[in-house]
């Protein structure tokens, strides 16, 4: 069984090369997996999938090749991370997973591939986000009016459709910049993109029924 030779047929390589992938970069194994097979042969292929040193140098340049987090691989690495995040913070989850999808591509993969860097990360988030809303003039909140008026009118437009996530999501939309917060609202369609990105996170944790 050893000796038995790989198939040679692309289909099954690249099946065989996203298995290994997703064992060590679960979150954007097709992402990774497409950019690996896009430009090899499938000798390259076989290199990769028989030199495990090999497949590990060319997925590190893959994760940092990926220099911006495109929509398809932040909501990819948002749901990988959100479930990771609430195994150790339940009560601040969508915070503080929102709070460090601001970091590279490359940091957020090696946060998931290792707890210990990962609780590290979680604790201080927690930390920096409590210390903000705390208030750094002695409010309980930094929050400007401003915002927390668009707070509001989020949350109005949520709740009919979303009555148990309302809360969850406008706090999840309030981590926006205030400008970008008033773009959102004045465009549905860009209010909507971001409404479901928020959603796809927050599913990761649970199964949430679908509006009718």
């Amino acid at each position: 069984m050893e000796n038995e030779p790989l198939p040679e047929t692309r289909e099954v390589l690249c099946q065989h090369l996203r298995a290994k992938v997703r064992y060590l970069h679960p979150a954007l194994v097709d992402q990774i997996t497409d950019a690996l097979t896009a430009t090899r042969s499938n000798k390259e292929i076989i290199d990769l999938l028989t030199s495990d040193t090999l497949l590990e140098d060319s997925l590190e340049k893959v994760i940092v090749s990926f220099t911006e987090q495109t929509p398809e691989v932040r909501e990819s690495l948002g749901v990988a991370l959100f479930q990771a995040v609430s195994q150790l913070e339940q009560e601040l989850c969508a915070q503080v997973t929102g709070m460090l999808l601001e970091l590279p591509v490359s940091s957020v993969t090696r946060l998931l591939s290792d707890r210990n860097l990962l609780m590290e990360a979680v604790k201080k988030s927690r930390e920096e986000y409590l210390n903000f809303i705390q208030g750094k003039e002695g409010s309980t909140s930094t929050l400007s009016r401003e915002k927390e008026e668009v707070g509001e009118v989020i949350y109005e437009k949520l709740v009919d459709t979303y009555p148990t996530e309302a809360p969850k999501l406008t706090g999840m939309l309030l981590q926006m910049e205030y400008k970008d917060l008033v773009r959102v609202i004045a465009e549905p369609d860009l209010f909507r993109k971001k409404v479901e990105l928020a959603l796809s996170v927050l599913r990761a944790g649970r199964d949430l029924p679908s509006p009718v």
